[in-house]
């Protein structure tokens, strides 16, 4: 066994190059027995059927929403901004000509996130919905 063909962390038995006796088989362990219904003993409660509420909102899908009406409330905000900078007297300095610019480009990109933000609220309610049955 001391062979150093043989890599000394596994059975050599199981390498390439074996050329002893062929490895023992072993038996399968005896299968589990099953106790008989008569035996068996429920000691726990079951459970009440637990129906969700189909109407109860995410409060996650809710706070989303309000995500999606800031950005978009915010992004005007800042296009508005950007309007009065420059129709007033315009950038009297280079940092303030620099904050326009960042204005300039960021709202219309935060208004559009915030309508994709609110088309994909909107998309999450409309999978969720379910229509009343009538009577």
């Amino acid at each position: 066994m001391s062979d150093s063909r043989f890599d000394p962390r596994f059975d050599p038995a199981f390498q390439r190059g074996w050329d002893g006796p062929e490895p023992a088989t072993t038996t399968a362990p005896e299968p589990a027995r099953v106790a008989s219904p008569d035996r068996i003993v429920v000691t726990a409660e079951p459970e009440p059927d637990f129906e969700p509420d189909a109407r109860r909102l995410n409060p996650f899908l809710l706070a989303l929403a309000a995500v999606a009406v800031a950005l978009v409330v915010a992004g005007l905000g800042m296009a508005s901004a950007v309007s009065s900078g420059f129709n007033a007297q315009g950038p009297t300095s280079q940092v303030d000509w620099a904050i326009l610019q960042v204005l300039m480009i960021a709202s219309p990109v935060t208004a559009l996130l915030g309508v994709a933000t609110g088309i994909g609220v909107l998309f999450v309610f409309a999978v969720r919905w379910r229509r009343e049955p009538r009577d």
